[in-house]
């Protein structure tokens, strides 16, 4: 492939292309067609769309503006942040002025993965400055070599400690002095005190589904019923494949809340609006930027306005439940707080042990938009 954007997409402009309507013929737009338009030859477009070239941003620009999806939308999945902001024709002053911070702030956003703390919200106005949806730029910081590295050598410290987490027998939780949490906090500049409590969150959950898998495979030696076995099977396979997937996360999870977590000002009015319970409070008892910035998260997910007071959105009281024990492990909390969500008169809401549920508690723990595991689950068990 000829230089150009890096990780441009060719089957996906050819997608696209077909799905775009020709404005001088009543057909879909052809290679020529979109040639025309955007001042090039036929021969280059075929030679973008099966993989052989690929356009410099300014074209790029042009053949996204000329089939009607976003640039971004011609790039690769496993594109990086620095792909998103290139195929987007965005000079780094250019998006630090478009996100109002200051350039040396965006570079190390672009080289080591971390947001700044001090700017609530900066990652949804980022997402939206390069027309991408949150999670897909989530994947895009995932990509960057820096944070790369910082997963690989968690990774490493994780593997024998999460590894005792699902073996039978007793378990001691991890040490402040231990070499992992000390380890762990110099690769992620975090305290190892703060480490050590989310590795423990962390490996309980570990065990608890060592636990189910355990029983599971108990059901599975010990049934006289063939009419159980291909369940108990089902049990079996899923809690191992939940148990790996955990493992792999472990990085990720660390990575999340040691150092891109939610700011510490949208924590703590998550906080005050959960023990507000259902009613809510008046908008003038809360700061308005940080009620602003919470709105961003999941495109208005969290909250819920109405014309006498804010209150949490029925997920918004899941994703606040399901983050406490990782949130309360970094930010001081003042007084006991409650899971249990009907204590501050929450309705109920649907167990952990539905499939979907646990896939959406995974999702909000990882801090990834949750909207497509909400919606797997019947509404039935919502409440």
């Amino acid at each position: 492939m000829t230089r150009g954007v890096t990780g441009f997409n060719g089957a996906a402009l050819r997608v696209a292309r077909l799905s775009a309507k020709c404005e001088e013929h009543a057909h879909p737009l052809t290679a020529a067609c979109l040639a025309r338009k955007v001042g090039t030859s036929k021969a280059l477009i075929l030679s973008y769309e099966h993989g052989r070239s690929s356009p410099s941003p300014q074209r790029l620009a042009q053949l996204a503006a000329a089939v009607g999806v976003p640039a971004a939308s011609l790039m690769t999945r496993d594109t990086q942040l620095s792909d998103l902001r290139v195929a987007s024709g965005l000079t780094v002053n250019d998006l630090a002025a478009r996100l109002g911070i200051a350039v040396n702030t965006y570079r190390r956003i672009e080289r080591d993965g971390v947001m700044p703390k001090r700017r609530p919200g900066v990652i949804w106005d980022l997402a939206n400055v390069l027309r991408v949806d949150y999670t897909r730029l989530r994947v895009a910081l995932q990509r960057i070599p820096a944070v790369q590295r910082r997963w690989l050598a968690a990774a490493t410290v994780l593997k024998d400690v999460s590894k005792r987490a699902v073996t039978p027998g007793p378990f001691a939780p991890v040490e402040d002095t231990s070499f992992e949490a000390e380890a762990l906090g110099v690769l992620f500049r975090a305290r190892s005190a703060a480490v050590s409590q989310l590795m423990n969150i962390y490996l309980a959950e570990l065990r608890q589904l060592a636990s189910q898998l355990a029983q599971a495979q108990a059901r599975l030696d010990f049934t006289t019923s063939t009419r159980w076995n291909h369940h108990y099977e089902s049990d079996v396979g899923s809690f191992g494949r939940e148990i790996e997937q955990a493992q792999d996360h472990g990085p990720e999870l660390l990575e999340q809340y040691l150092v891109n977590p939610m700011a510490q000002q949208c924590w703590h009015t998550l906080t005050v609006l959960y023990l507000a319970g259902p009613g809510g409070l008046e908008p003038s008892l809360l700061d308005s930027a940080t009620i602003s910035a919470l709105e961003k998260i999941f495109d208005s997910y969290l909250i819920e306005r109405s014309l006498t007071s804010i209150s949490l959105s029925t997920p918004g009281v899941l994703f606040f439940v399901d983050t406490l024990p990782y949130y309360r492990a970094i930010y001081p909390v003042q007084g006991a707080i409650r899971p249990d969500m009907q204590y501050y008169g929450w309705p109920t809401i649907a167990s952990r042990s539905i499939p979907p549920r646990r896939r959406l508690r995974t999702a909000h723990v990882m801090g990834n938009d949750p909207h497509s595991y909400w919606n797997d689950i019947p509404r039935r068990y919502r409440y």
